[in-house]
């Protein structure tokens, strides 16, 4: 599929500082003059507010039916809002796509190849980062922003029986996911941010990821 506009993704577990680091480039290429729109997982008027509800009972599912819900929730936003965007020359960011659902469902030992034909109707991102941070760091980001309490079982990994402490299974799934991300990160031949700089640093090199691409649509800003 071809289109006037350009998909970025911007993936990495959560906490990492990706909402963040979505806005700032949205920010920044409206500061130089590109039409941009910011979407991202669990973001459809039609299954959104189900996914990102706490206490629905999604995460309870088996992994399955979990991929079907989250692969539903992308192909409407697909279909109701990224493609006309993109058809009508938009750069659109997305906050996580295709990855993260599947990584977080293959380390469960949901079957990856079946996931992934899921999927198979939405199209490449134009450029994809991966954002990273220490699952310490994470950590220490959630109780500095008094998030911690609102930590939930599969957030925590809690669901796989990795550890009964959910600090110590949040610690452990924190490494299975950063795993994942650098694997398909080297298949893929995806950049990685890590996260543990100032926030302009980070977003200084995911806008030196990121320019490339969609340089021939910025303009330029006069003082």
């Amino acid at each position: 599929m071809s289109f006037e506009g350009k998909l970025i993704v911007i993936e990495g577990p959560d906490h990492v500082g990706r909402s963040m680091h979505a806005r700032l480039l949205s920010e920044r290429l409206e500061a130089h003059g590109v039409a941009v729109k910011v979407v991202g997982l669990a973001r459809s008027s039609l299954l959104g507010e189900i996914i990102k509800t706490s206490n629905s009972g999604i995460h309870n599912l088996n992994w399955r039916t979990r991929a079907l819900l989250y692969a539903t929730d992308l192909y409407d936003q697909y279909i109701h809002d990224i493609q006309p965007l993109l058809e009508a020359g938009f750069v659109v960011i997305a906050d996580r796509f295709t990855l993260t659902p599947l990584i977080r469902e293959s380390i469960r030992g949901g079957d990856s190849d079946w996931i992934r034909t899921l999927y198979n109707k939405l199209p490449e991102p134009t450029a994809t980062v991966i954002l990273q941070a220490g699952g310490r760091r994470l950590l220490n980001r959630m109780m500095y922003n008094d998030s911690l309490t609102k930590l939930n079982h599969y957030e925590a990994g809690a669901d796989m029986g990795l550890s009964p402490s959910i600090t110590r299974s949040f610690l452990q799934y924190q490494k299975l996911l950063r795993e994942a991300f650098m694997l398909h990160a080297e298949e893929k031949n995806y950049p990685i941010v890590h996260t543990r700089h100032a926030v302009s640093e980070v977003h200084g090199a995911v806008w030196n990821h990121i320019k490339p691409f969609v340089s021939n649509m910025l303009q330029t800003i006069r003082e």
